[in-house]
């Protein structure tokens, strides 16, 4: 029996994992916590959330201090777990496909890109190019 540590951050509104799919085997164990001091949440598909001890219900905090749940089934389903910064989050549809992994899903719906974001300012000049 194996455990895999999945290290959550943030940024710029998304949270991604250090990995993108766990292998679902009976009693081996995942753990999720974020490597950055954020809080993330994860919302694990109803096949997911089927298979995990112990079993989440609704979104499941996970800050710096490591969250566990182990795998009771190894029989390929829909599992996938999507990460998010709120608790609030409206997450896509899961996966259907059978697999035998735990697909770890960033939800980009939320992210914010900082200068797209900024109003576009008119009547500015670019600076000239230089011919070196």
């Amino acid at each position: 029996m194996s455990t895999t540590a999945i290290t959550l951050t943030s940024e710029q509104g998304a949270v991604s994992a250090s990995l993108t799919t766990v292998p679902v085997n009976t009693g081996d164990t995942v753990t999720f916590a974020t490597g950055d001091g954020s809080t993330a949440f994860l919302f694990f598909s109803p096949g997911a959330a089927g298979i995990l001890s112990p079993a989440p219900a609704g979104p499941v905090a996970v800050s710096s201090t490591p969250v566990s749940f182990s795998f009771t089934a190894s029989e390929p389903g829909a599992y996938g777990v999507y990460l998010e910064s709120s608790a609030e989050a409206s997450v896509p549809e899961f996966p259907t496909a059978p697999s035998s992994a735990l697909a770890i899903l960033t939800d980009l719906s939320t992210v914010t890109f900082g200068v797209l974001d900024t109003p576009i300012k008119t009547g500015v000049t670019p600076p000239p190019t230089s011919d070196s």
